[in-house]
């Protein structure tokens, strides 16, 4: 396979409005195609794979400064904010948590995947045409991670209009971003000392503020795309910079300690297409580097005694071909990387430098009627020393009418432990006695019946996953965080669970727009994330808790192109309890059931100007989202737009 594909071609073309992130069974013309689902352009009605978009208009619209803020209304999404200003989360689709979710930039793995070090916090959304979700297991197209599911940030080449946009909100928070001709800049500066609630005691220097919590990021992002003869050419680069407060759990946090990243990422594609067929050749590059100081002499808190490193660098070569005709299509291809880790504590113990492989080839074949669609495909994946896979899968979409569809999809997944349960010191897969840790395999399935008659569109889904060998952090000790003795952290250690099961429903509801105005509504019920050897539901650490419910509901207004009220909406996100609560501990530091209620209205200033006012957590809650990490409560924001 690997001769035949380099000989027909060198690279992949990056291929080329809803009121809110608009899943597989809405037929919006707006969004017209996605890439993700089965690694080439497809229409979004057409995709058998539970698939969902957010658009460039879905992001200026409602202020997605960062990924994670973007992916926080889509359904079976989980995003849980903490750190400054929301710049440190915790994610997971359909009950999964990170480890098991696959992210993509423009359809290359984005950097920190070595080492479960994504950064979607901190990801801006400048330059970016639209991001992709790709819900249940992925890994017969993309491989190890994608359990849970895949996102793909896709950026702009060279098409969206100029604009730039000024921003200042509570706790001095300054933006300035702009795009054009396919390169996109953002700069973001906050001090963010929050007041914390009247019942907070104890703690640090000043128990009544959170103090060291200021952020600062700077993002560039490049795209653009050529054709050379009978070949096109793609290419995309990204750099991106920020600096934090890394205080660490309230009450006991640190006032010294701070975080640096550095994130640079890049994509080469080369493609020719023929009448059957459309060869493609991808050569990607990622880099990371993070680094933790802090003061011991001075800070009781400090959690090592000299600056940490974490590098991570990595490098691949994607090539595939899509062949199409007669009512089929197949694609098959090979994925080749090598990456490089080196982790430095910064307490002393060895430097540890490891080096991960992955080689693999896939093929999905998939059969096109009149009013159906099935696919079959495996993959097979060899992941250095960790051992091989195949990976099997499945799916069929049938539209029962000219509005009523049902898909199904099954599959299994795997997913090779990472660079951070292998090898960081204290935490790799030899601790205290725990063995070597299996390979994560899991059998997903799906099911999702929609109607585009009921109000403007309605769906529901139901999702299963069975995974053998789970792997999840285990405590051993300090692991209560009010209990444990000052200056100490929880220690854990990766370990795998032979049985866990969970399973769920998701539901999306939007109204047709009547004077400008549309309801949405989502709702995710993870009803079942158990450990069935121990017969508890899933433990909620590092972060990453399991709430039963998630709740989004929204009203959007969109006025005439040039009307004085160019766009205005409200949405409440009420999440449900996320594990036992500490009745000895006040709420507003541990991840108890919230709301959280935003809202903006945009005014059209002049022809190309805009004026928008936001507000976040409208109701002042002083909830955790995360144990240990308060969130600050209403905040507001004023942005001034030209585009």
């Amino acid at each position: 396979m690997f001769p035949l594909l380099a000989l027909r071609a060198l690279a992949a073309a990056v291929i080329p409005f809803s009121p809110s992130p608009s899943p597989t069974p809405s037929a919006l013309p707006q969004i017209a195609h996605v890439v993700t689902a089965d690694r080439t352009d497809e229409t979004l009605g057409n995709s058998v794979r539970t698939t969902y978009v957010v658009s460039a208009a879905d992001i200026a619209r409602n202020g997605y400064r960062t990924v994670a803020d973007a992916l926080a209304d889509v359904p079976g999404v989980q995003i849980l904010n903490y750190g400054p200003i929301g710049a440190s989360v915790d994610y997971g689709i359909r009950g999964s948590d990170s480890t098991e979710v696959l992210v993509l930039i423009d359809g290359a793995p984005a950097p920190g995947g070595l080492a479960d070090s994504v950064a979607l916090g901190t990801m801006s959304t400048v330059g970016v045409e639209r991001i992709e979700v790709v819900e249940g297991g992925g890994s017969t197209l993309y491989g190890t991670g994608a359990i849970g599911g895949i996102i793909n940030v896709i950026t702009d080449a060279q098409h969206a209009p100029p604009s730039a946009t000024l921003r200042y909100g509570t706790f001095d928070d300054r933006e300035l971003e702009v795009e054009d001709a396919g390169f996109g800049f953002e700069r973001i500066v906050a001090n963010n000392a929050y007041a914390l609630p009247e019942s907070s005691t104890g703690g640090a220097a000043n128990p009544a503020t959170r103090n060291d919590s200021d952020y600062e990021a700077t993002t560039a992002r490049y795209g653009l795309e050529r054709t050379l003869g009978a070949f096109a050419l793609a290419f995309h680069a990204s750099a991106a910079s920020d600096d934090l407060g890394a205080t660490g759990l309230f009450p006991d946090y640190s006032p010294t300690s701070r975080e640096h990243d550095v994130n640079d990422d890049g994509v080469l594609t080369l493609s020719t297409r023929r009448a059957r067929s459309n060869v493609s050749a991808s050569f990607e590059g990622s880099s990371q580097q993070v680094t933790f100081d802090c003061d011991a002499a001075t800070d009781a808190y400090c959690f090592q005694l000299s600056p940490s490193l974490d590098t991570e660098m990595r490098s691949g070569v994607s090539l595939r071909d899509v062949v199409t005709g007669g009512g089929e299509r197949t694609i098959y291809g090979i994925d080749l990387s090598r990456g490089i880790v080196q982790v430095n504590d910064g307490n002393g113990d060895p430097v540890i430098g490891a080096a991960l492989a992955q080689s693999a080839a896939y093929v999905q074949q998939t059969w096109i009627g009149t009013r159906d669609e099935f696919y079959a495909g495996v993959r097979g994946e060899r992941d250095g020393a960790l051992g091989g896979e195949f990976s099997p899968s499945v799916g069929w979409r049938a539209n029962l009418s000219n509005a009523l569809t049902f898909k199904v999809n099954a599959a299994t997944a795997f997913r090779a432990p990472n660079a951070t349960e292998l090898y960081y010191p204290n935490y790799g897969s030899v601790v205290q006695g725990f063995g070597l840790l299996q390979p994560e395999r899991a059998k997903v399935g799906d099911v999702t019946l929609s109607d585009d008659r009921v109000l403007g569109g309605i769906s529901l889904g139901w999702f299963d996953n069975a995974t053998r060998d789970l792997i999840v952090p285990t405590c051993l000790e300090y692991c209560n965080p009010v209990t444990a003795p000052p200056g100490t952290f929880p220690v854990y250690a990766p370990q795998n669970v032979d049985h866990a099961h969970i399973a769920g429903l998701t539901l999306d509801a939007q109204t047709l727009p009547a004077h400008g105005i549309t309801a949405v509504l989502s709702a995710t019920d993870l009803c079942l994330a158990q450990d069935l050897d121990a017969r508890t539901r899933l433990p909620d650490y590092p972060t990453l808790s399991y709430p039963v419910f998630n709740i989004t509901l929204g009203l959007r207004y969109s006025g005439g192109p040039q009307a004085f009220v160019h766009a205005a909406g409200i949405t409440e996100q009420s999440v449900g309890p996320q594990g036992a609560l500490d009745p000895t501990q006040p709420l507003f530091y541990q991840p108890a059931a919230y709301s959280d209620l935003t809202g903006y209205t945009s005014l059209r200033v002049s022809g190309h100007v805009l004026l928008t006012l936001r507000g976040y957590n409208l109701g002042n809650e002083r909830y955790a989202a995360v144990w240990g990490y308060p969130m600050p409560g209403r905040t507001f924001a004023i942005e001034l737009t030209s585009r």
